[in-house]
């Protein structure tokens, strides 16, 4: 039980809340009519487009932010980019990792590729998809680079967020991370700011119900006390009637 909810009331009501959170974004993006995507980017499509064919490179385990998963390589319609489910279709299996999640159970690690700082999940979408809708900062994976010459560093993986590509302009890298990074921030924002005001109302109402539960708990036991103390008095009344009538009975046999 998790409070006064069971697990499994409680997992339904998180995939019910990270479909409406999918669907909300999709509403304020056809809205915007700014032409922009609330789609994850696409591995095929940012691979072919930085010409990153060549060069792939196995890192191994390494623990990565979960901000900085940015598409996908073969599901990119199925999540927003935030990673919230778009189809209901992924509820089984979303479910099933949410409730290793709660349990506590440790999740397999996510394959991921990397190109140029951003990540895209091979294998692992609705592991992503839960932790990202609890809130985890970081999360284990196995990471594939590509576009990697030899041992790439990270101090030449870090410069990339900062350097100007050398045909002018701004690099691939930071168009799309940066801006990801943007958007992403001020839709955390919002979403705390919305978190913080329903757990403000929700525990507002908690505690009118709760006070409510303990006047009526008072009352009843006050109302008890009444009935008893009436039941008292109604018996006292009953015992002098019947002791009266008695005595009447007593002096009528005397004469």
């Amino acid at each position: 039980m998790i409070g006064h909810v069971s697990l499994e009331e409680e997992i339904e009501v998180d995939f019910s809340r990270a479909r409406r959170k999918a669907l909300l974004r999709q509403v304020r993006t056809r809205l915007r009519r700014d032409g922009a995507s609330d789609g994850l980017l696409c591995f095929d499509e940012v691979r072919k487009y930085h010409g990153t064919a060549v060069g792939r490179v196995y890192r191994g385990m390494r623990t990565v932010a979960v901000a900085q998963i940015a598409g996908s390589v073969s599901r990119c319609s199925e999540f927003d980019r935030s990673f919230m489910p778009t189809r209901a279709s992924s509820e089984e299996r979303w479910k099933h990792m949410d409730r290793a999640f709660h349990r506590g159970e440790g999740l397999p690690l996510v394959s991921l590729y990397k190109v140029e700082g951003l990540y895209f999940v091979l294998n692992g979408h609705h592991r992503v998809s839960v932790v990202s809708y609890h809130g985890v900062e970081w999360i284990d994976a196995e990471v594939t680079e590509f576009g990697a010459s030899g041992l790439w560093s990270e101090r030449k993986d870090m410069d990339a967020l900062s350097a100007p590509s050398k045909r002018g302009g701004l690099s691939m890298r930071e168009m799309t991370s940066l801006e990801l990074a943007k958007q992403r921030h001020e839709e955390r924002l919002r979403e705390a700011e919305s978190s913080r005001q329903a757990k403000a109302l929700r525990d507002s109402r908690k505690w009118r119900a709760g006070r409510r539960s303990a006047l009526a708990w008072e009352l009843k036991w006050h109302a008890g006390r009444l009935l008893k103390f009436l039941r008292a008095l109604r018996n006292v009344g009953k015992d002098r009637e019947t002791c009266h009538m008695s005595v009447k009975e007593d002096v009528r046999g005397r004469a």
